[in-house]
């Protein structure tokens, strides 16, 4: 090794919401904890960069009900009504506690109660940071993980990465592993989404981990020509326009993004928020002060002027796939692995459809804190005898070539080769079985020359990493939506547009040489028929 070589209870992969949460309570739990991240921990990704709502539902038998019912057929009834209960019930206690023991400064109604369902992310992440460092916890900020390590028997116990700004390797040796490293929107600049990369899910499958969801995973959001702020609730306000001025029917912020997907194949479109009131238009930009930087800097007032948008692929940002949880405390089929936040598969509570903040501010809190927990109460069973462990790495495409490397560069090719199949409307957002056969074909043979020929050295390594990951998940995205013969949450199919009551059924997947699919149950469906 040529830089650190640390011992650890918990290490936890990711900084963002869930990563501070679950760092948070492991070492509430009494263990030693380690949180690596990619970028600086309370700064980066998709929640530091904006606002954000929550799912925050105060314990009143009706208001919980007609929360839990709001998106079940939204979702294509796939969500978990136990598992709602849960994420309802810590997410109220997680936010209560946030105002309480981190002093966020929740805004007041007209009455004098706290507004507590919505968080402004640089603050929110500010505080958590603090929280994580006063709690004991180790942050290595600019230390990308590139891959796992797992002991004899096949548990997880570390990993390795590169710290950026010394130029060094480093080691973890842990007790357990989280991973909360966020979705994955392959780079299409939509905001805080650079650092979202798939790369958990990658280090999870290399492990023998399995996914869930991926079809679930062509979410696009609008965004201004030019720019990557995809906030979309505002647009609910819009009406849009045809290049020539006409009004583009159909459109619509929800129900209509397909049709604003077919139009910008061959036009420009517009669009005009002009259906807000002045006192929508100031409540809007007190709740969103972000969303209307990019106008004022333009010196466009979006309520009065068109102005042109485009739509940024989010993935599984704002998609609900991830890697599969199998437990309570949000483990995984692998022991000594965890997985919390977008990184995880969000089924549990949203089916197959999920948009931006909400639910999945809800789960990152509720997940993070039951993996963190989860993954002290086993790293700290093993006492420090786990230190002991003989550790085997798992990384393999962009690390470790079956054949001859090719040039340092060679992952802008690859990443090049996976955005030409997921970034087009016509590819993955306006889904058809002959373009996704075709658009896998041409992953798979993506895939088997990164697997041949992809190796990263020095800072490069994380590039490579990056690359192999956004391979990985456009084939498990790809697979599971051709297994996926219906229309079913967003996950719709042109050749088959209609919902078919025989595919009830969540699709998981895994495998990297070969990928796989098969159907599991949704566990409601089997306590109907016992």
């Amino acid at each position: 090794m040529t830089g650190p070589d640390l011992t650890t209870d918990v290490l936890v992969v990711g900084g963002g919401p869930a990563a501070t949460w679950a760092a948070l309570k492991s070492a509430q739990a009494g263990a030693e904890v380690v949180l690596a991240d990619k970028g600086y921990c309370g700064t980066s990704g998709a929640t530091a960069s904006g606002g954000t709502g929550v799912w925050y539902v105060p314990p009143d038998p009706a208001a919980r009900e007609a929360a839990m019912a709001g998106r079940e057929r939204l979702g294509g009834h796939l969500d978990d009504r136990r598992w709602k209960q849960r994420v309802l019930d810590q997410t109220y206690a997680g936010i209560n506690e946030l105002a309480a023991a981190g002093r966020y400064p929740f805004p007041t109604g007209p009455d004098g109660t706290p507004l507590r369902n919505g968080l402004q992310g640089p603050e929110y992440m500010r505080r958590m940071r603090i929280r994580v460092q006063r709690a004991g916890a180790r942050v290595l900020d600019h230390s990308p993980v590139t891959e796992l390590l797992t002991d004899p028997s096949g548990a997880v116990a570390g990993a390795r990465g590169y710290r950026r700004q010394a130029g060094e390797a480093y080691r973890v040796r842990a007790g357990a592993v989280v991973l909360a490293t966020g979705g994955c929107a392959f780079l299409s600049g939509a905001l805080g989404c650079n650092v979202n990369t798939g790369d958990g899910a990658l280090f999870a499958a290399e492990t023998g981990a399995e996914l869930s969801g991926m079809e679930f995973s062509n979410a696009y959001g609008i965004a201004p020509e030019g720019t990557s702020v995809t906030k979309t609730a505002f647009y609910s306000f819009a009406t849009f326009y045809h290049q020539d001025g006409t009004v583009l029917e159909g459109a619509a912020s929800q129900g209509g993004r397909s049709v604003i997907a077919r139009a910008l194949l061959h036009e420009k479109v517009y669009c005009r928020l002009d259906r807000a009131d002045a006192p929508a238009r100031m409540a809007m930009r007190l709740a969103q002060p972000n969303f209307f930087l990019t106008f004022d800097r333009l010196g466009i007032d979006p309520f009065t002027e068109r102005f042109a948008i485009t739509l940024l692929a989010e993935g599984t940002v704002r998609g609900t796939g991830g890697i599969r949880i199998a437990g309570d405390d949000c483990s995984t089929t692998v022991p000594g692995l965890y997985a919390a936040g977008d990184a995880a598969t969000r089924e549990l509570i949203c089916g197959g459809f999920t948009g931006g903040g909400s639910h999945n501010a809800a789960w990152a809190i509720s997940s993070g804190i039951w993996a963190g927990q989860g993954a002290a109460r086993y790293a700290l069973s093993f006492g420090r005898r786990g230190a002991t462990r003989r550790l085997t790495p798992t990384g393999g495409a962009g690390l470790r070539p079956t054949g001859a490397a090719g040039p340092t560069d060679a992952h802008r090719e690859v990443i090049a080769a996976v955005q030409g199949e997921v970034l087009p409307y016509e590819k993955n957002y306006l889904r058809h079985g002959p373009a996704l056969a075709a658009s896998l074909a041409a992953l798979d043979a993506t895939w088997g020359e990164a697997r041949s020929a992809l190796r990263g050295t020095g800072p490069n390594v994380v590039r490579a990493r990056e690359a192999a990951a956004m391979a990985a998940h456009a084939r498990w995205m790809y697979a599971s939506a051709l297994a996926r013969t219906e229309s079913r949450g967003m996950a719709r199919r042109l050749d088959f547009p209609d919902q078919d009551p025989a595919q009830r059924h969540r699709i998981v997947t895994g495998g990297l040489d070969e990928v796989w699919t098969r159907p599991e149950p949704v566990p409601a469906l089997l306590e109907a028929a016992s």
